[in-house]
Protein backbone atom coordinates (compact mmCIF):
# COMPACT_ATOMS: atom_id res chain seq x y z
CA UNK A 1 0.00 0.00 0.00
CA UNK A 2 1.33 3.49 -1.29
CA UNK A 3 1.92 5.68 1.47
CA UNK A 4 -0.48 9.28 2.46
CA UNK A 5 0.71 11.84 -0.37
CA UNK A 6 -1.21 14.73 1.83
CA UNK A 7 1.04 17.40 3.06
CA UNK A 8 2.00 17.96 6.76
CA UNK A 9 0.18 20.88 6.75
CA UNK A 10 -2.95 18.87 5.81
CA UNK A 11 -2.41 16.26 8.29
CA UNK A 12 -2.05 18.70 10.92
CA UNK A 13 -5.11 20.50 9.76
CA UNK A 14 -7.27 17.26 10.19
CA UNK A 15 -5.40 16.42 13.54
CA UNK A 16 -6.79 19.91 14.93
CA UNK A 17 -10.33 19.38 13.34
CA UNK A 18 -10.43 15.69 15.08
CA UNK A 19 -9.56 17.66 18.41
CA UNK A 20 -11.84 20.11 17.96
CA UNK A 21 -14.36 17.89 16.98
CA UNK A 22 -13.73 15.41 19.92
CA UNK A 23 -13.92 18.53 22.35
CA UNK A 24 -17.51 18.99 21.48
CA UNK A 25 -20.49 17.55 23.21
CA UNK A 26 -22.60 15.96 20.67
CA UNK A 27 -25.84 14.07 20.48
CA UNK A 28 -25.98 10.71 19.67
CA UNK A 29 -26.62 9.83 16.35
CA UNK A 30 -27.17 5.68 16.98
CA UNK A 31 -30.42 4.92 15.42
CA UNK A 32 -31.26 1.29 17.91
CA UNK A 33 -34.57 0.36 15.28
CA UNK A 34 -34.93 -1.82 12.41
CA UNK A 35 -36.77 0.43 10.24
CA UNK A 36 -33.33 0.44 8.22
CA UNK A 37 -32.88 -3.01 7.85
CA UNK A 38 -34.64 -3.91 4.70
CA UNK A 39 -34.52 -5.89 1.87
CA UNK A 40 -33.38 -2.48 0.00
CA UNK A 41 -30.72 -1.63 2.37
CA UNK A 42 -29.23 -4.91 3.12
CA UNK A 43 -26.69 -4.76 0.68
CA UNK A 44 -25.99 -0.93 1.12
CA UNK A 45 -25.48 -1.95 5.05
CA UNK A 46 -23.54 -5.10 4.11
CA UNK A 47 -21.17 -3.03 1.66
CA UNK A 48 -20.60 -0.49 4.61
CA UNK A 49 -20.07 -3.28 7.09
CA UNK A 50 -17.18 -4.76 4.51
CA UNK A 51 -15.10 -1.40 4.00
CA UNK A 52 -15.17 -1.47 8.05
CA UNK A 53 -13.86 -4.73 8.28
CA UNK A 54 -11.48 -4.20 5.31
CA UNK A 55 -10.03 -1.54 8.08
CA UNK A 56 -9.48 -3.65 10.56
CA UNK A 57 -7.62 -6.29 8.86
CA UNK A 58 -5.42 -3.98 6.76
CA UNK A 59 -4.59 -2.31 10.10
CA UNK A 60 -3.54 -5.43 11.46
CA UNK A 61 -6.90 -5.64 13.50
CA UNK A 62 -5.48 -2.86 15.61
CA UNK A 63 -8.87 -1.00 14.63
CA UNK A 64 -11.49 -0.09 17.85
CA UNK A 65 -14.54 0.68 18.28
CA UNK A 66 -14.37 4.64 18.91
CA UNK A 67 -12.22 5.14 15.57
CA UNK A 68 -15.39 3.26 13.65
CA UNK A 69 -18.05 5.32 15.61
CA UNK A 70 -16.10 9.30 15.11
CA UNK A 71 -15.60 7.70 11.28
CA UNK A 72 -19.34 6.67 10.69
CA UNK A 73 -20.27 10.01 12.65
CA UNK A 74 -18.11 12.06 10.56
CA UNK A 75 -19.40 10.54 7.44
CA UNK A 76 -22.81 11.66 8.18
CA UNK A 77 -22.46 15.03 9.29
CA UNK A 78 -20.87 15.29 6.01
CA UNK A 79 -23.73 13.80 4.20
CA UNK A 80 -26.03 15.52 5.91
CA UNK A 81 -24.49 19.21 5.25
CA UNK A 82 -23.57 18.53 1.64
CA UNK A 83 -20.08 18.96 2.68
CA UNK A 84 -19.08 15.47 1.90
CA UNK A 85 -15.77 15.93 -0.88
CA UNK A 86 -16.27 14.10 -4.01
CA UNK A 87 -14.85 10.90 -4.07
CA UNK A 88 -11.65 10.50 -5.61
CA UNK A 89 -11.54 6.50 -7.05
CA UNK A 90 -7.78 5.47 -7.18
CA UNK A 91 -6.53 1.50 -7.10
CA UNK A 92 -3.92 2.72 -4.44
CA UNK A 93 -4.86 3.08 -0.73
CA UNK A 94 -3.57 5.60 1.52
CA UNK A 95 -2.89 4.75 5.03
CA UNK A 96 -0.40 5.78 7.82
CA UNK A 97 -0.71 3.93 11.06
CA UNK A 98 -2.03 7.03 13.03
CA UNK A 99 -5.01 7.27 10.03
CA UNK A 100 -7.36 4.73 11.06
CA UNK A 101 -9.89 7.50 11.17
CA UNK A 102 -9.44 9.02 7.77
CA UNK A 103 -9.40 4.48 6.17
CA UNK A 104 -12.13 3.71 7.66
CA UNK A 105 -14.31 6.47 5.66
CA UNK A 106 -12.08 6.27 2.91
CA UNK A 107 -12.77 1.98 2.72
CA UNK A 108 -16.81 2.86 3.16
CA UNK A 109 -17.08 5.16 0.13
CA UNK A 110 -14.68 2.79 -1.95
CA UNK A 111 -17.40 -0.14 -1.34
CA UNK A 112 -20.24 2.47 -1.70
CA UNK A 113 -18.45 3.52 -5.23
CA UNK A 114 -18.04 -0.24 -6.44
CA UNK A 115 -21.33 -1.40 -5.20
CA UNK A 116 -23.19 1.95 -6.50
CA UNK A 117 -21.67 1.45 -10.20
CA UNK A 118 -24.22 -1.23 -10.98
CA UNK A 119 -26.79 -1.64 -8.02
CA UNK A 120 -29.34 0.79 -6.57
CA UNK A 121 -28.17 3.93 -4.24
CA UNK A 122 -30.25 4.97 -1.88
CA UNK A 123 -31.49 8.34 -1.50
CA UNK A 124 -29.55 10.37 1.17
CA UNK A 125 -31.89 9.83 4.11
CA UNK A 126 -31.66 6.66 3.67
CA UNK A 127 -27.80 6.06 3.36
CA UNK A 128 -27.70 8.21 6.62
CA UNK A 129 -30.01 5.72 8.60
CA UNK A 130 -27.93 2.75 7.34
CA UNK A 131 -24.53 4.51 8.77
CA UNK A 132 -27.03 5.58 11.72
CA UNK A 133 -27.82 1.86 12.06
CA UNK A 134 -24.35 0.49 12.47
CA UNK A 135 -23.60 3.45 15.47
CA UNK A 136 -26.55 1.60 16.93
CA UNK A 137 -25.23 -1.81 16.64
CA UNK A 138 -21.55 -0.41 17.82
CA UNK A 139 -23.37 1.03 20.91
CA UNK A 140 -24.99 -2.38 21.53
CA UNK A 141 -22.58 -4.98 21.11
CA UNK A 142 -19.16 -2.34 22.43
CA UNK A 143 -16.99 -2.95 25.67
CA UNK A 144 -16.24 -1.23 28.53
CA UNK A 145 -13.31 1.07 28.17
CA UNK A 146 -11.63 3.12 24.67
CA UNK A 147 -10.33 -0.54 23.34
CA UNK A 148 -13.44 -2.37 22.70
CA UNK A 149 -13.45 -4.24 20.08
CA UNK A 150 -16.70 -6.37 20.36
CA UNK A 151 -18.40 -5.15 17.39
CA UNK A 152 -15.47 -5.41 15.24
CA UNK A 153 -15.05 -9.21 16.42
CA UNK A 154 -18.81 -9.40 16.00
CA UNK A 155 -19.03 -8.52 12.23
CA UNK A 156 -15.86 -10.37 11.33
CA UNK A 157 -17.31 -13.59 12.75
CA UNK A 158 -20.87 -12.02 10.71
CA UNK A 159 -19.30 -11.65 7.54
CA UNK A 160 -16.53 -14.22 7.04
CA UNK A 161 -18.79 -17.44 8.28
CA UNK A 162 -22.01 -16.17 7.42
CA UNK A 163 -21.72 -13.95 4.22
CA UNK A 164 -18.40 -16.04 2.93
CA UNK A 165 -16.25 -12.37 2.57
CA UNK A 166 -12.39 -13.20 2.67
CA UNK A 167 -10.33 -10.13 3.31
CA UNK A 168 -6.44 -10.67 2.91
CA UNK A 169 -4.07 -8.03 3.90
CA UNK A 170 -0.52 -7.18 1.89
CA UNK A 171 2.66 -5.90 2.49
CA UNK A 172 3.83 -2.84 0.46
CA UNK A 173 5.60 -5.64 -1.59
CA UNK A 174 2.01 -6.87 -2.26
CA UNK A 175 3.80 -9.97 -0.36
CA UNK A 176 0.67 -11.42 1.06
CA UNK A 177 0.65 -11.33 5.21
CA UNK A 178 -0.25 -14.54 7.38
CA UNK A 179 -2.74 -14.87 9.22
CA UNK A 180 -3.33 -14.16 13.04
CA UNK A 181 -2.77 -17.00 15.25
CA UNK A 182 -6.42 -18.36 16.25
CA UNK A 183 -7.63 -17.62 20.08
CA UNK A 184 -7.46 -21.16 21.93
CA UNK A 185 -11.05 -19.99 23.45
CA UNK A 186 -12.48 -19.33 19.99
CA UNK A 187 -11.16 -22.69 18.70
CA UNK A 188 -12.68 -24.51 21.72
CA UNK A 189 -15.72 -22.25 21.05
CA UNK A 190 -15.99 -23.47 17.70
CA UNK A 191 -15.56 -26.57 18.30
CA UNK A 192 -18.62 -26.54 21.34
CA UNK A 193 -20.76 -25.32 18.63
CA UNK A 194 -20.46 -27.80 16.11
CA UNK A 195 -20.29 -30.99 17.99
CA UNK A 196 -22.68 -29.81 20.56
CA UNK A 197 -20.71 -32.01 23.23
CA UNK A 198 -20.98 -31.30 26.45
CA UNK A 199 -17.67 -31.72 27.75
CA UNK A 200 -16.53 -29.04 25.18
CA UNK A 201 -19.13 -26.86 26.81
CA UNK A 202 -17.51 -27.23 30.13
CA UNK A 203 -13.78 -27.10 29.26
CA UNK A 204 -15.17 -23.97 27.94
CA UNK A 205 -16.85 -22.09 30.91
CA UNK A 206 -13.60 -23.57 32.43
CA UNK A 207 -11.60 -21.81 30.21
CA UNK A 208 -13.74 -18.87 30.61
CA UNK A 209 -14.18 -18.76 34.09
CA UNK A 210 -9.83 -18.38 34.15
CA UNK A 211 -9.36 -16.17 32.04
CA UNK A 212 -11.86 -13.97 34.19
CA UNK A 213 -9.13 -14.67 37.54
CA UNK A 214 -6.84 -13.57 35.33
CA UNK A 215 -8.50 -10.05 34.15
CA UNK A 216 -8.85 -11.03 30.39
CA UNK A 217 -12.44 -9.88 30.07
CA UNK A 218 -11.95 -8.27 27.38
CA UNK A 219 -10.22 -11.45 25.40
CA UNK A 220 -13.79 -13.20 26.57
CA UNK A 221 -16.01 -10.37 25.52
CA UNK A 222 -14.04 -10.37 22.22
CA UNK A 223 -14.43 -14.42 21.83
CA UNK A 224 -17.85 -14.64 22.52
CA UNK A 225 -18.91 -11.26 20.44
CA UNK A 226 -17.18 -13.41 17.42
CA UNK A 227 -18.81 -16.33 17.99
CA UNK A 228 -22.20 -14.79 18.03
CA UNK A 229 -21.59 -13.31 14.92
CA UNK A 230 -20.72 -16.92 13.46
CA UNK A 231 -23.90 -18.64 14.76
CA UNK A 232 -26.39 -19.16 11.77
CA UNK A 233 -29.68 -19.43 14.53
CA UNK A 234 -29.51 -16.21 16.55
CA UNK A 235 -32.25 -17.57 19.23
CA UNK A 236 -30.32 -20.83 19.21
CA UNK A 237 -28.91 -21.91 23.19
CA UNK A 238 -25.92 -21.19 22.60
CA UNK A 239 -26.24 -17.94 21.74
CA UNK A 240 -28.39 -16.66 24.64
CA UNK A 241 -25.35 -19.04 26.88
CA UNK A 242 -22.34 -17.07 24.95
CA UNK A 243 -24.75 -13.39 25.71
CA UNK A 244 -24.70 -14.78 29.02
CA UNK A 245 -20.91 -15.11 29.34
CA UNK A 246 -20.67 -11.47 27.68
CA UNK A 247 -22.41 -10.33 30.68
CA UNK A 248 -20.48 -11.58 32.56
CA UNK A 249 -17.41 -10.61 31.12
CA UNK A 250 -18.42 -6.89 30.96
CA UNK A 251 -19.45 -6.87 35.08
CA UNK A 252 -15.78 -8.18 35.62
CA UNK A 253 -14.27 -5.74 33.11
CA UNK A 254 -16.26 -2.69 34.79
CA UNK A 255 -15.19 -3.54 38.34
CA UNK A 256 -11.36 -3.60 37.54
CA UNK A 257 -11.88 -0.67 36.08
CA UNK A 258 -13.01 0.99 39.13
Amino acid sequence: MAKDKHSRDQKRKKKLEERKRKARPTESLAYMGEKYKTKELVHTLMHTEIGIYETYVMTDRKLVDQTVVSAVETLIRQIRTGTLPPYEDTSELHYDADQEYEFVIENIRRNWASHFANEWKPPRDKLIGVLRTILGSIEKLRSPGPRSQSYMRHIEGFLTKKLGVSVKAYSQNMEPLPEPPVDELLTLGRQWIEDESQQTAVEFQELVDYLLKKGAADRVLHCCHQLIGEESDPDSEVVAELTGLCQQARTSLVTSMG
